[in-house]
């Protein structure tokens, strides 16, 4: 019995310190127009009352569908978020939102836009100083060879979203 607690213990402290380790990020080349991708990033969030860094899945199918899973420190599912035509679902621990409404009331940021953004449309080469200004917020985008990033940054905080891994291609 003790045997198996030290085990249990010791396999738990491993899989805590493997969620520490940085990760390597793959060279990502951009395309001109995005509209499809899929990634794997790390998330770095401090927006109203929410504070979260971590993994994050991401797929968008410019301009209807989103998925977006934020994982918790053991692989666990902590936010997911489902849009596609006529179908909305933000979950959280501690709230279920089915109306696109109530994430724009929570963020402060219009969904279509923010998928938008994603897809940077409205920035690429037009925006040569990196950043798109919306009503409430600004997107500002590192796109470059050794890092990607894209932050929502505004009165509520930020969010910031830094790709590890990019596929631009529906297969």
């Amino acid at each position: 019995m003790k045997k198996g607690i030290i085990l249990c213990t010791g396999i738990l402290f491993f899989l805590s310190a493997c969620a520490l380790f940085p990760r390597k990020i793959s060279h990502i080349t951009w395309p001109d127009s995005i509209e499809y991708l899929e990634a794997l990033c790390e998330l770095d969030m401090s927006w109203k009352d929410m504070k979260y860094s971590g993994s994050m899945s991401l797929k968008i199918e410019y301009p209807h569908k989103l998925l977006i899973e934020v994982y918790g420190p053991f692989g666990d599912t902590v936010v997911y978020i489902k849009r596609d035509r006529g179908y909305f679902m933000l979950v959280t621990k501690d709230e279920r939102i089915t109306d696109e409404k109530g994430f724009e009331e929570r963020f402060d940021i219009k969904l279509d836009e923010f998928i938008g953004d994603i897809a940077m449309k409205g920035y690429k080469k037009r925006m040569p100083e990196g950043y798109v200004q919306r009503e409430n917020y600004r997107v500002i985008y590192k796109i470059e060879a050794d890092e990607s990033r894209i932050c929502w940054e505004g009165k509520d905080g930020s969010i910031c979203v830094k790709f590890l891994e990019a596929n631009f291609n529906k297969e």
